[in-house]
């Protein structure tokens, strides 16, 4: 008897079941004729996206509020877009009980506040276009419980950014950190895990350009220290004019001091030698080069200091004679 009854029930589920896809298939059909397009996922895919059109394709007269009941059938649908601009908030209703929905399009339609009650019953929405609504600030918090929402567009609606902003950081405490909302063109709310994300990408590209600056600035270091016997042309005047030549060239001569040739450098800064060979502790162009930071007369000036590389190496060139050449 009791194997009698599981047999029963079975059949009784089984029955239930074939009813429900009986009217899935019946309501995909429906649809087609009133112009609908349904397009499966995949060949062998029992998902499919919906879009409910205002163009006929002269399959009469076309879907309309009466027909929004079979949308309720689409268990399997995944998508869902209306482009239907006399599309209002009843159309929307029947959707409330998908299971399977992740987006929805209502871009461009009639909705308003009132829909989104029945849109913020779809747990599994992850994308919802409210483009062009009449949806308000109001209507936003009717959307707290989508729990895996990403993607929010409200330009063109009464969604105010600081609305937008709340919204957003609301979701984040529930847990949501990776919903996006879209104000207009240039105008996104990264989420959060986004934001998190670009901060760790441009802390590891700050951090991976100051290793590359440190090794080229070893890398130099250990280059002029490699040279032993420098010479004015060959190894100063290169670095003269990196740091000093823009003050102490041809076009501006700060103190008549010109740094931008080995003659003009003989002539030092109004009739005063700044370069007394062999005498480092003496030449007034090194005595610059060392002046602490908060000097003014530091040679470069302030933020651009030269390394303690290069000021070695215009010590040993003077000592060793301030040769040209």
């Amino acid at each position: 008897m009791k194997a009698f009854k599981s047999i029963s029930l079975c059949l009784v589920f089984l029955a239930m079941a074939g009813a429900a896809r009986a009217d899935e298939k019946s309501a995909i059909a429906a649809l087609e004729k009133l112009g609908s397009r349904v397009l499966f996922i995949a060949k062998d895919s029992k998902e499919y996206s919906v879009t409910i059109t205002k163009d006929t394709f002269n399959k009469g007269e076309g879907f309309k509020a009466s027909d929004a009941k079979l949308l309720g059938e689409l268990e399997n649908a995944v998508e869902v877009a209306f482009q239907h601009p006399d599309a209002t908030d009843d159309w929307v209703k029947p959707l409330a009980g998908l299971k399977k929905l992740k987006k929805l399009h209502l871009e461009k339609t009639k909705v308003t506040d009132a829909a989104l009650d029945s849109v913020g019953k779809i747990a599994t929405l992850e994308y919802l276009n409210l483009y062009q609504t009449g949806v308000t600030d109001a209507g936003l918090d009717k959307l707290k419980g989508l729990k895996l929402l990403r993607a929010l567009y409200v330009w063109q609606t009464k969604v105010t950014e600081g609305k937008a902003k709340a919204f957003q950081e609301t979701m984040v405490k529930a847990g949501n950190k990776d919903l996006a909302i879209n104000l207009g063109v240039d105008k996104d709310l990264r989420s959060a895990n986004a934001v998190e994300r670009l901060k760790k990408q441009r802390a590891s590209s700050e951090a991976s350009a100051k290793e590359a600056a440190a090794k080229a600035a070893k890398a130099e270091a250990e280059r002029l220290m490699a040279i032993k016997e420098p010479k004015f042309d060959k190894d100063v005047l290169p670095i003269l004019k990196r740091t000093c030549v823009e003050c102490h060239g041809k076009d501006k001569q700060k103190a008549k001091l010109r740094l931008d040739s080995f003659a003009e450098l003989q002539k030092g800064a109004d009739g005063e030698k700044v370069v007394l060979a062999k005498k480092a502790g003496e030449s007034e162009l090194l005595a610059r080069i060392l002046l602490p930071d908060s000097d003014d007369e530091r040679m470069p000036p302030k933020g651009n200091r030269v390394s303690k590389p290069v000021a070695d190496l215009i010590k040993r060139w003077i000592e060793q004679g301030a040769l040209q050449k």
